[in-house]
């Protein structure tokens, strides 16, 4: 399987495996999503077990780390003891190409293959320059030596939902005429809106609900 790590950096939704090659865009990403203020919900599963997920919400970020040289992340919550971390061993997991490779050759066709060590990274959002978005959502798969898939949803706050979001999105839709609005509603709602425009529109929001509200 072809496959180049730079898609990473490019494609909103996309599907990667841990590796030397990827980790550096894949912590990117990570970062990314997780720099808006956000509360965060995160819900674990042990695939092998026939238990529903452990969902936690309302969590916040309390620290980032770096692991193994740049080879890996991991994320501290708060409160409590949560968090989550994707990381890649050089020398077992160097490149994509070679994970992808190890992960389909251990389909569950063949009893004796089974995936190990290795982790598989689904991610929504947290592009370079993206604003948060409603959608954005990040899935770690994690098998470890004996086979046994860790399974953490993480989810994000969409940020607030009062009549000021809703009048700043409508506002910024609004802004250069019907012809546009559907396209610039769209950017908002992807998260295409730069955190700076988002909070110039917010405050027009503010200024005319704060208009509204006086007039009674």
């Amino acid at each position: 399987m072809t496959v180049s790590p730079d898609r990473i950096l490019t494609q909103r939704h996309v599907t990667c495996m841990a590796a030397v090659d990827t980790m550096p865009h894949i912590a990117s990403r990570i970062r990314n999503l997780l720099t808006h203020g956000r509360r965060i919900t995160v819900a674990r599963r042990l695939t092998y077990m026939d238990r529903p997920p452990e969902v936690t919400v309302g969590l916040t970020v309390d620290e980032i780390t770096d692991w193994r040289s740049g080879h890996g992340i991991g994320v501290h919550l708060k409160p409590g003891i949560h968090g989550f971390a994707v990381s890649a061993h050089p020398g077992d997991n160097d490149t994509e190409a070679g994970e992808w490779k190890r992960y389909h050759t251990a389909d569950g066709s063949d009893p004796f293959q089974r995936r190990e060590n290795m982790t598989r990274v689904d991610i929504t959002g947290g592009l370079p320059g993206d604003g948060p978005a409603p959608n954005d959502l990040l899935v770690i798969r994690h098998w470890n030596s004996a086979g046994a898939c860790d399974e953490r949803v993480i989810a994000f706050d969409a940020g607030p939902r009062d009549g000021e979001y809703r009048a700043g999105r409508w506002l910024y839709g609004a802004a250069l005429g019907p012809q546009h609005m559907e396209d610039r509603l769209r950017q908002w709602d992807h998260g295409r809106v730069p955190d700076a425009d988002l909070e110039t529109w917010a405050g027009r929001a503010a200024e005319l609900m704060a208009v509204i509200a006086a007039e009674g």
